[in-house]
């Protein structure tokens, strides 16, 4: 130990420990006091905070397919409207004049259409009368009353009205064509006049106007925006930006509270309900877009607030918990003698096959598949023994390496060990495993023992928000003291 830490063991260890369990300081000697915490009980909440602004669910622009001058504006700002309800007028007088020529143009192909079928009857007359000619000239002939001219001549005429015939045919169907063509742009001129009247295609509140009546609208290349209509301001939503470092545990489901400048006092209440896989990159900082949907009581949320939201992505009541000072604390004492440290070592191999009855409990593994993990397990630390000690091995000292990537090879080595061997309904459990293994991370705190002097305890955390820290696993119980930081006793 060193000289410059002069520890002394208190007098009455029943009543420095009971100052423990209270967060009193408890002094070790007299250069050293040590400021502990106890274990505690309590919920944890992982919380992202983010912001961004509030939008009505469903946001419609309108527009106008005409050009012209606009006649009138039936509704203002904030005017409630529904699905068919006239917001503008268009002076319609070019169309409307476009609708009667239409009109005329359809009277006039029904006209051609009557002509032409006349045209048809009168071929199909001329052509009875040319096969009763002929019919009669073939009789003549036979009795050579008539010459073999005047036969031909009959059967040629009787041809040429075939003929006549087909084109009288093709005419009344080319009049048909013309007049579904006019009938087309009849249509097309009563929709160009229906659109000089720009209605509503929602029900909702209008929260933007840009036109004025005499205003001249111009849509040649594309529909000009000329109101913009929120459907059921009833229910908003936030377009919260959040931190790619966060975005991971934020999931559909989770809570969420914010407040508006507008209404400092008051918290609203809502719920996550898309994640948004499309980036937003700015200045090298990457977001993703979160909405949170809520209530909007009383219609306070105006579109277009910004929303300060708080995103509960994880609680955990009732957890055994220990501030967040105790994880960063290290005592300035020499730590390979310090009191309880042989207790944390030669306990690698116990934990690895407590891990191992542990995968086999939630996986089920068989007598084989257990087999077949321990051979793997013993003969990584086999390597491990062999390349760094015995201490490396499971991060059993404080020299043992980084513990997070030894816990990485050591999931990596059972898996590649069990995955010939697990079945579908086993490599499902195992990758269960594997995401809640993920979620715990190994830590140390350290305690004041009987002697006096810190002790390392290994555990694993969980769960962590700006205060506490979850204890998932490991050697503390509820009501221990853990040290959060040591001063000068004359401080």
């Amino acid at each position: 130990m060193s000289s410059l830490f002069t520890l002394a063991v208190p007098v009455g260890a029943a009543g420095l420990a009971a100052l423990w369990l209270l967060g009193s300081p408890s002094q070790s000697g007299g250069g050293v006091v040590y400021d502990t915490v106890g274990v505690s009980k309590g919920q944890i909440r992982k919380i992202v905070s983010t912001s961004g602004p509030v939008r009505a669910l469903v946001t419609v622009s309108v527009g106008s397919q005409l050009s012209g001058q606009v006649d009138a504006v039936k509704v203002d700002f904030n005017s409630e409207v529904k699905p068919g309800d006239i917001l503008a007028t268009i002076d319609a007088k070019t169309f409307a004049a476009k609708v009667e020529q239409a009109k005329a143009d359809l009277a006039a192909a029904d006209a051609a259409l009557a002509n032409q079928e006349a045209a048809m009857n009168k071929a199909k007359a001329m052509l009875q009368a040319a096969e009763t000619n002929v019919t009669r000239q073939e009789g003549l002939a036979e009795k050579r009353l008539s010459t073999q001219l005047t036969f031909e001549t009959a059967l040629r005429d009787r041809d040429v009205a075939k003929a006549e015939i087909a084109v009288a045919q093709a005419q009344v169907k080319s009049a048909a064509a013309t007049i579904e063509q006019r009938k087309a742009a009849l249509d097309q001129a009563a929709i160009d006049l229906d659109r000089a009247e720009i209605r509503s295609p929602i029900e909702g509140t209008v929260i933007s106007r840009t036109v004025d009546p005499g205003q001249t609208v111009a849509a040649s290349l594309q529909a000009p925006e000329l109101f913009k209509i929120a459907q059921d301001l009833s229910r908003i939503r936030i377009e919260a930006q959040v931190n790619e470092a966060d975005v991971g545990s934020v999931s559909e489901g989770n809570p969420a509270s914010f407040t508006v400048d507008a209404y400092p006092d008051r918290q609203f209440e809502g719920a996550v309900t898309q994640v948004r896989l499309a980036a937003t990159e700015l200045n090298s900082v990457v977001t993703y877009t979160v909405i949170v949907e809520a209530a909007n009581e009383g219609r306070k949320l105006f579109p277009g607030m910004t929303a300060n939201v708080t995103i509960v992505s994880a609680t955990r009541d009732g957890a055994l918990r220990i501030p967040n000072d105790a994880l960063r604390f290290k005592p300035k004492i020499d730590t390979a003698n310090a009191g309880g440290q042989s207790a944390g070592e030669g306990r690698g191999a116990d934990r690895g096959a407590q891990m191992i009855e542990r995968i086999k409990t939630e996986v089920g593994l068989t007598d084989d598949q257990v087999k077949a993990a321990r051979e793997a397990m013993e003969k990584l630390g086999r390597e491990m023994r062999e390349g760094a000690g015995q201490s490396s091995f499971m991060g059993g000292g404080p020299g043992g390496g980084d513990r997070s990537a030894m816990r990485q090879r050591f999931t990596a080595r059972l898996e590649q060990a069990l995955s010939p061997l697990l079945t579908d309904a086993q490599k499902t459990a195992f990758q269960r495993w594997k995401e809640g293994r993920e979620a715990v991370r190994p830590a140390s705190v350290w305690v004041l023992g009987k002697t006096g002097m810190p002790e390392r305890r290994s555990i694993r955390t969980g769960l962590s928000d700006d205060q506490f820290t979850e204890v998932v696993g490991g050697d503390l119980v509820e009501g221990e003291a853990v040290i959060v930081r040591a001063r000068d006793a004359k401080s």
